[in-house]
């Protein structure tokens, strides 16, 4: 759920720093693509450029996209090609299904394309896409018609926007619900190797979904209401939660590993790239009279390894099991018990990793030996770098400060490959269970919440513990950087002040892809750019009126979307970064349109997405909520709306229109003013003031009532 600002917060200018600011026309230097940084454009930073991603008719076709309510969202594909929409308004598409709509937005070298994710033929249908495959060509999902008592739920896996094929067809309670039927998770795929979707993991208590035989008997041992894991692979459904015997584990299930929090509930990074490997929990949250559950990994369909098995050591009694994650290839695997799994184990609750690339007996290592511990989860704020080389976790632990031990309480790195611990920051303990983590792909960087008051504390120069007080008092975002142990408040502006809003965490969203459980995107892949939305006025162009959310009584600016870059980052032709604490670009209208929210980014870095209710190119809908990408690079030569493509099968990778342009040098900081005559033409009247929101489980109708929203079916 998102965190909503809840206290009293008074606008105030934004702190401003003197810099000379040189932009790239005094340099005589110009982007690739300025023939279209026209308009609102032209006030960007990176080159960069708005480009329409929803259709230009939003504001005629029924429905608004509510990103802000929670009644929309959106996830980006890695490379910035490709943007899947889900929304609850049916306006993109009328008529394809009565759940809403469900679709992918491609982009071409003239506009953005829209696919629906229901095929022809579907109308009448509910769809519920659950996993896509890295770039967006394939889904996995249920559907159903009717959705009538002992009518089929059918687990679809293909091509978006068809043909798919049935991987298998639960049965449909009374509540209209498949038995325990849900889609969990797929392999990415391996360049030269397995295809993307090879191995698409489900789950369901309905126990006929195999053919009769020996399986399906192992299938049925479980208990009428507990779930048993399944992989669609090779064009046929197999159980997984079964040893190597092909014998059901227990009678209490199974599920895919997954972290209900940091992941919120989406299992996607517990499937293998190449589909080979499957880690699951089983028991599924168990029963009386079930064991604890273990972490188990399913090798190329035959093999079943427990994981969380005790190593050189009978412990007494065996705990829970929580999976934190695994590297991409699935030869590293981290979890939490607080069960002593080996003869060197200390007391508490303990994070283990398993290194399958090990010699028996020497694969089962204690990170920690003391981590965080809520009432539902264990150390639900582990992030696992892509690659396996470090994970993040949260615990207790000694530091050395002027020639004394301290134990601290907070975020630690640990290294896999030299299996050293190393102190990141203390944020406030409130920000573990609410707000994940994002780590780069390498692990070499770290995006993590304050928590608001009392503020981070971090590792003096000295050994000794300190506030960082530019964040004080507040939520904010910060970076943390292990070459050189760097923490960086990103969301607090150029200021040393402490800023007067609140960073606002990313939308977490309803679909997931299947190659990694961090989404959105907060930062590109080499550290030097973040991404963030906040309540603050961190630069002058940012003029938002306030707005009052109805029963939160929470008094601030709207929300804007805003980019930080650091120290040294090259912004454009003749144009580099030069501030000690990075430099603040706003990347939203900064205007009264509402709250414009930050929908995630590439991992380069090179695409923005954000929704907003202002025109930010011409032919868009003004004060209905729309959906951009602010491109390096971008821009079309005549602006093209999305086109329905219902006939097309699968999603291709067009090449951008332009590429990142080379940068030259630049002292500065923040956005340059918005050139006059890049305007663009005057309003004929201004933006009246935003209406306060209605309250929660409401929505603005087109006529400006508060209507109540229909629960999704």
């Amino acid at each position: 759920m998102r965190r909503r600002v809840r206290r009293l917060l008074v606008a105030v200018p934004a702190v401003v720093v003197a810099v000379l600011v040189c932009n790239a026309a005094a340099s005589g230097a110009s982007c690739l693509n300025e023939p279209f940084r026209t308009g609102r454009s032209a006030a960007l930073p990176d080159c960069r450029a708005y480009e329409l991603v929803t259709p230009e008719n939003v504001d005629s076709a029924g429905g608004d996209l509510e990103f802000q309510e929670g009644l929309a969202s959106a996830l980006v594909s890695g490379d910035g090609e490709h943007l899947a929409l889900h929304s609850l308004t049916v306006f993109l598409e009328p008529g394809t299904h009565h759940t809403g709509t469900d679709a992918v937005f491609s982009r071409t070298t003239s506009g953005w394309v829209m696919r629906s994710l229901t095929a022809p033929g579907m109308e009448g249908e509910t769809a519920t896409p659950e996993v896509l495959s890295p770039n967006f060509s394939l889904t996995a999902f249920l559907s159903g018609s009717g959705l009538h008592e002992g009518a089929p739920l059918t687990l679809d896996v293909g091509p978006v926007g068809g043909p798919y094929t049935a991987a298998a067809a639960a049965i449909v309670n009374a509540a209209g619900r498949g038995e325990g039927t849900t889609v969990d998770g797929a392999n990415a795929g391996v360049p030269g190797g397995a295809p993307p979707f090879s191995d698409v993991v489900f789950q369901s208590a309905d126990h006929a979904l195999l053919p009769p035989g020996p399986e399906r008997q192992a299938a049925e041992e479980a208990e009428p209401d507990r779930p048993d894991l399944y992989e669609w692979s090779g064009g046929r459904l197999r159980l997984v939660n079964v040893n190597s015997e092909g014998k059901a584990l227990n009678r209490c299930g199974a599920e895919l590993g997954v972290n209900p929090v940091a992941r919120e509930g989406n299992a996607i990074d517990a499937v293998s790239a190449d589909g080979s490997r499957v880690f699951f929990i089983s028991p599924a949250e168990p029963p009386r009279g079930c064991p604890e559950p273990a972490l188990y990994m399913r090798v190329a369909g035959r093999e079943t390894v427990e994981i969380s098995e005790p190593q050189d050591v009978s412990p007494p009694e065996l705990t829970k099991v929580m999976y934190q994650g695994a590297s991409a290839d699935g030869s590293r695997v981290f979890f939490t018990t607080a069960t002593a799994l080996t003869p060197s184990a200390g007391t508490g609750y303990r994070l283990y990793e398993y290194d399958t690339t090990a010699a028996a007996g020497h694969r089962l290592t204690q990170i920690a030996g003391d981590v965080a511990e809520t009432r539902q989860e264990i150390n639900p704020g582990t992030a696992v770098s892509e690659d396996g080389s470090a994970v993040y976790f949260e615990g207790t632990s000694t530091i050395e400060a002027h020639g004394h031990s301290v134990s601290v309480s907070g975020i630690w790195r640990y290294e896999t490959a030299t299996r050293a611990t190393r102190f990141v920051a203390s944020p406030s303990p409130t920000t573990y269970a609410l707000e994940p983590w994002y780590t780069t792909r390498d692990g070499r960087f770290l995006v993590f919440d304050s928590g608001g008051t009392p503020g981070v504390t971090l590792k003096g120069p000295h050994g000794e513990l300190e506030t960082e007080q530019r964040g004080a008092g507040h939520n904010e975002i910060y970076r943390y950087a292990a070459d050189d142990g760097s923490v960086t408040c990103i969301s607090c502006g150029e200021g040393v002040a402490p800023t007067r809003g609140d960073a606002l965490s990313p939308f977490k969203h309803g679909l997931s892809t299947s190659y990694a459980p961090k989404s959105p995107v907060e930062i590109s892949k080499d550290g030097n750019r973040v991404f963030f939305e906040t309540s603050a006025q961190l630069v002058a162009q940012d003029t938002n009126e306030d707005t009052v959310e109805e029963e939160v009584k929470g008094l601030g600016r709207a929300a804007d979307v805003y980019e930080w870059e650091a120290d040294g980052t090259e912004d454009g032709p003749g144009t580099v970064c030069h501030a000690p604490a990075g430099c603040t670009f706003l990347i939203s209208a900064g205007e009264a349109v509402g709250p414009e929210a930050f929908l995630g980014a590439s991992e380069d870095g090179r695409d923005v997405f954000l929704s907003s209710a202002a025109s930010l190119v011409a032919g868009a809908p003004s004060g209905f909520t729309s959906v951009y990408d602010a491109r390096i690079g971008g821009g079309f030569a005549q602006h093209a709306g999305p086109v329905e493509c219902n006939s097309c099968q699968g999603v291709g990778n067009p090449p951008p229109l332009f590429g990142t342009p080379a940068s030259a040098s630049f002292a500065g900081a923040g956005n340059s003013p918005l050139p006059a005559a890049a305007a663009g033409p005057p309003r004929s009247k201004p933006k009246s003031k935003p209406k306060p929101r209605c309250r929660r489980g409401y929505r603005r109708s087109r006529h400006g009532r508060c209507v109540r929203v229909k629960a999704k079916r």
